[in-house]
């Protein structure tokens, strides 16, 4: 997937409890995406590891200087029939 340099995006792995979502990042410069990720990956890699790599790749996006995060504010709606309007914390 190729992401444009000034495109608005958020990343997002896993599913259930060990769901994760990052962002919103602007991209610095242009990137490929799919090989960005597939050069971090080898044969043979368990799923714990599949997962650890996929939650660390925006870290390394923004270290290698191709994301840059978006201020913005989190708000959660609610879940399981529920409305619970609160602000969530942003994870950086």
């Amino acid at each position: 997937m190729i992401v444009k340099k000034g495109d608005v995006i958020t990343l997002a792995s896993g599913i259930f409890e060990s769901y994760n979502r990052e962002g919103p990042f602007i991209a610095v410069h242009g990137f490929d995406l799919d090989a960005f990720v597939s050069e971090r990956t080898r044969g043979g890699m368990t799923r714990l590891e599949v997962d650890d790599l996929l939650e660390g790749i925006p870290a390394m996006l923004i270290e290698r200087g191709l994301l840059t995060e978006l201020p913005c504010r989190r708000i959660y709606l609610g879940a399981m029939g529920e409305i619970d309007i609160k602000a969530e914390k942003c994870g950086h």
